[in-house]
């Protein structure tokens, strides 16, 4: 989820007000672990506003005029919340506005409701290359189709929130079921949320992500008794966005699958395997090997093991009669030999990359459709690092090819480093150069492959298990330990 924190005007033309914000909302988002954004809104007033009505009362024009602020106070507010952790979002109103963004290296782009089909605005803002974020507030779906097609046919990152238009929104007017009929048109963009419930409600956004919403937006204010400034109906105090996230911790837990206590209740009734006599190395296993019994130990295979367990070889070192037997006591025959053989074919790339790895590395084979068609479908993934970042070498062999995914939570980067790779993002053949990091942001789907073979160092921030969800259901719906072989390629 990535949580994008609507300041709009609420800075009250104050920097110091705008600062407190920031600062606030920031120390928040690191206490819950929640990747978020804060945005502004950009309008040039000269010309947004029509020379007849500049000192008019109207209520929009009227709350624009009193809370204005420069370029370099904006610039002073966006670097406040980068040194908070904050990726940079803001709203431009105006085509004018639209050069400030570059100038001032905003990282996100959202285009409000009221400008879905503000096709001068639109046409400008699908020449920028950069992460783009589109509220479908009011529009028919022939309308987003033709916005989709735009954004598309421009090669950008983008998505779309849906957003109901009326401030405050009742909860019987939030209509979540738009969420799912829009990832259902646009499957392969992230779908989010725009919302403007009374701050008090904590049970819509959880809704919405459970219903599988991926960017949330919620408008946030500190009130100011001595300067007489109030929120407003639909604007969260840090309060209530605590509670919220509170809301949206727990609602996680209920929505990620399978909790420890329900593997660890399970395995605790499940019979282990283990040996009915001393095993010397290299013994080929038979039924009359083994027995079943309670309890199941850590790493322990089980009786639902057993297909695979027989007629596998023990690994070099000798078992005692009564131990239990360890998922690394066996190597299956079949297995051993693809092993062998793919060992053998990425030393010899990453000799050629002139990478350098230890017997410590942790190295995975990851084959989505069995070690049979590994060669086919998979890449061998060297795991360096994973704290607050992550870095892994990827290898592919050649004619290999990887399955379209995207992650929820990790945000990753792939640089070539021998050979060839092209990366396909959102169905767009990317061919990756030596020397050229190229960033593949949360919920976007890709795949890659090489023709010839090749390496590619992957920086990341911190790789989560089961944080990638595959375009076939059938990869996603399978455990992690039949795709996935654990081997040392050295030692």
């Amino acid at each position: 989820m990535f949580f994008v924190f609507e300041m709009a005007n609420n800075h009250m033309g104050s920097i110091e007000h705008g600062k407190l914000l920031i600062k606030t909302f920031g120390d928040l988002s690191k206490k819950y672990g929640i990747n978020a954004g804060m945005k502004l809104q950009f309008r040039n007033l000269p010309t947004f506003i029509h020379e007849d009505f500049k000192d008019s009362d109207l209520k929009y024009v009227k709350r624009f005029n009193e809370t204005v602020l420069t370029e370099h106070q904006f610039k002073t507010l966006l670097e406040c919340m980068v040194d908070n952790n904050f990726k940079t979002v803001v709203t431009p109103f105006d085509n004018e506005s639209l050069p400030m963004i570059e100038r001032l290296g905003v990282d996100v782009v959202k285009v409000a409701s009221c400008s879905i089909d503000d096709w001068p605005l639109l046409e400008e803002i699908s020449e920028v290359n950069k992460k783009i974020i589109i509220s479908t507030g009011g529009a028919d779906f022939d309308t987003l189709r033709k916005v989709y097609r735009l954004f598309k046919s421009k090669g950008r990152d983008f998505a779309f929130m849906h957003c109901v238009g009326e401030y405050p929104t009742p909860n019987s007017h939030a209509n979540l079921q738009r969420i799912r009929d829009l990832k259902y048109e646009f499957s392969d963009i992230q779908v989010g949320f725009s919302t403007h419930e009374p701050p008090a409600e904590k049970s819509i956004v959880p809704l919405a992500l459970a219903m599988g919403c991926e960017i949330v937006e919620k408008h946030i204010a500190i009130p100011n008794v001595e300067e007489g400034w109030k929120p407003n109906e639909y604007s969260c105090t840090p309060e209530q966005i605590e509670d919220l996230f509170k809301e949206i911790v727990e609602m996680q837990k209920s929505v990620d699958g399978k909790s420890d206590n329900e593997i660890k209740a399970l395995a605790s009734l499940k019979r282990g395997v283990y040996l009915k006599k001393d095993l010397e190395g290299g013994h080929l296993l038979t039924p009359d090997d083994l027995y079943y019994a309670m309890p199941l130990q850590e790493n322990q295979l089980d009786a639902s093991d057993y297909h695979e367990i027989v007629g596998s070889e023990t690994n070099g070192k000798k078992l005692i009669k009564d131990s239990p037997l360890m998922s690394s006591d066996v190597i299956a025959p079949y297995k051993k030999v693809i092993i062998d053989e793919v060992r053998k074919k990425v030393l010899d790339l990453l000799k050629r990359a002139n990478v350098t790895i230890t017997p410590d590395d942790e190295v995975e084979i990851s084959s989505h459709y069995g070690l049979e068609r590994f060669e086919e479908v998979g890449c061998l993934i060297i795991n360096k690092i994973n704290r607050e970042y992550c870095k892994k070498i990827i290898v592919q062999l050649p004619n290999q090819k990887h399955p379209v995914h995207h992650h929820i939570k990790k945000e990753e980067t792939f640089e070539l480093l021998y050979g060839d790779c092209t990366l396909n993002l959102n169905g767009k053949d990317v061919p990756l150069e030596t020397g050229k990091p190229l960033l593949i942001t949360r919920g976007v789907n890709h795949s890659f492959s090489s023709k010839n073979g090749c390496v590619v160092e992957e920086v990341s921030t911190t790789h989560h298990l089961n944080d990638s969800k595959y375009e076939n259901v059938e990869i996603s719906g399978l455990d992690l330990s039949d795709r996935k072989v654990y081997i040392k390629l050295l030692g």
